[in-house]
């Protein structure tokens, strides 16, 4: 098989609730956002590397790091632009790399490393001919027999289920855990989104896959990077 073109894309839009400037909020002396650009470049597999912003503070700090960067429109910086418009805008903008596919990299996922990114992609190009995405997962903390709504009144209803013999190990639930998305240009462009039949899956471990989306995680992510990895 010829040499596939790959690009990464950051999205990194400057507006957060949850945490403020979350995206470039310091972990460890570097800027959230340092880290998924560091891991893409390490992984020496992209033609480019991107991140998409609408903040010159975030792009001047991005380009820093190595990354090139595409400034978006505001009105795809909102708290409810789906993320298939900001992408679809870098792919339309970047189609002189005539790449065959890309890499997503959220910066909300700092201990995916380049390692990770080198072995997703491997498994997507060994698998290039039967799948079109690729999403890395995590093994449920809660699988799915134990996630039910509740009825009218707070009733368990749906929890109606005799859970004394239940055993974590007996269940092989996964969920997508946001650190790696992988699609060919043209599918994602028609299907707009990275699951389903023609998705392969990428399992990775429950550290690795920590995604910060509030204080509690970044506390904890800081503890892990303290007292397990030396980068």
């Amino acid at each position: 098989m010829q040499k596939l073109k790959k690009m990464a894309i950051i999205p990194a839009r400057s507006g957060s609730k949850g945490l403020k400037d979350k995206n470039i909020t310091d972990l460890c002396s570097k800027p959230l956002i340092a880290y998924s650009i560091e891991a893409a470049l390490k992984s020496k597999v992209f033609e480019k590397v991107f991140v998409s912003t609408e903040s010159e503070k975030y792009a001047d700090i991005s380009r820093k790091y190595g990354a090139e960067v595409l400034i978006r429109p505001d009105e795809l910086a909102q708290d409810n632009t789906p993320t298939y418009y900001v992408i679809e805008d870098v792919l339309k903008r970047t189609q002189d790399i005539d790449a065959n596919y890309f890499v997503l990299l959220q910066p909300t996922s700092p201990l995916r490393n380049e390692k990770h990114i080198k072995e997703a992609v491997e498994l997507f190009e060994q698998n290039y001919d039967k799948f079109d995405f690729l999403s890395s997962v995590v093994k449920a903390h809660n699988p799915s027999v134990l996630v039910h709504p509740l009825g009218e009144n707070n009733s368990m209803k749906y929890f109606d289920i005799d859970y004394s013999s239940y055993k974590r190990q007996n269940y092989n639930d996964y969920t997508p855990n946001g650190a790696i998305y992988i699609a060919k240009t043209k599918e994602y462009l028609t299907q707009k989104h990275f699951y389903g039949a023609k998705s392969i899956a990428y399992i990775m471990d429950e550290m690795s896959s920590i995604d910060i989306d509030n204080i509690i995680d970044l506390e904890l992510v800081k503890i892990i990077k303290e007292k397990y990895i030396n980068d």
